[in-house]
């Protein structure tokens, strides 16, 4: 039996970050693969505006959402910023009312729901008094009052972190027995801290095209750390991204880029991996 060592890229810098987890499946990796964005003082990680609009100029030649609409999908990010800042009540009525009906009527794809929907309008069902109970949840307010309850106390501590889990796959609706089902690849995202006034970020993906879609993920990630660490009143400091089994994608990107990336790295990189 082969045996192969979980792959660990750690950068500041998300097109960096990017850059190295793609090549790295383009190269012939199949193993785990694990992407930490560390050490950046902005509320977001910087990016390489060259990489992105590259890599914007590949996806948009093979008829792939640009990363901005992957990222898009996550969380509504530039609406939130338009709007000042306004609260994930107030995001989630929004996105409820008008954005969700909009992207379903436009995407056939999003028939089944977007990450977003999941994470403000969970829908499941618990036994309550001998009864079953069906309920809707906003995971994100959820979480976000349960850390505010906590840290507004008697004591001040800190909330239990096994808490602050976000779920996105759902077997009820999602165990359809298709051999190919493009939502949702994102299973669960979980929030975590160390130091006082930090906020850490954790995805987990189970499968994950790394040119289609892992930038877009990656930025719309951060993007939503930043939405509920503004919230807390606190910093987003980290993110981590599991992908269990990377793949490049459907397509590949021209030679030509994928040369760019090799120069872009090769100057760029922190270079911590295993």
């Amino acid at each position: 039996m082969m045996t192969t060592t979980p792959h660990l890229i750690t950068e500041s810098n998300i097109s960096t970050a990017w850059a190295r987890a793609f090549l790295h499946a383009h190269d012939g990796a199949d193993d785990a693969l694990v992407v930490a964005i560390r050490g950046f003082d902005e509320d977001l990680p910087a990016q390489n505006a060259l990489i992105s609009s590259e890599l914007d100029t590949q996806l948009s030649k093979h008829e792939i959402p640009r990363i901005d609409q992957t990222a898009l999908t996550i969380v509504p990010y530039e609406k939130w910023l338009r709007e000042g800042k306004i609260s994930i009540e107030q995001l989630t009525e929004w996105y409820i009312k008008s954005m969700l009906p909009r992207l379903k009527a436009r995407c056939v794809k999003n028939r089944h729901g977007t990450y977003f929907e999941r994470l403000v309008s969970y829908t499941g069902t618990r036994v309550k008094d001998g009864l079953e109970e069906r309920r809707t949840v906003n995971q994100l307010t959820y979480v976000t009052d349960f850390w505010k309850k906590k840290v507004s106390g008697a004591n001040h501590s800190r909330p239990r972190q096994s808490a602050l889990q976000l779920a996105l796959f759902d077997p009820a609706k999602d165990d359809t027995g298709s051999a190919l089902c493009g939502f949702p690849c994102l299973q669960q995202i979980s929030f975590t801290y160390h130091e006082a006034g930090s906020l850490e970020v954790t995805a987990y993906y189970p499968t994950q095209y790394l040119f289609d879609r892992a930038y877009g993920n990656y930025l719309g990630l951060c993007q939503l750390g930043h939405v509920v660490a503004h919230s807390l009143g606190v910093k987003l400091t980290r993110f981590t991204c599991f992908t269990a089994r990377p793949e490049v994608g459907k397509k590949v990107p021209d030679r030509a880029f994928i040369d760019l990336l090799r120069r872009y790295v090769a100057e760029n990189s922190m270079g911590t991996s295993l």
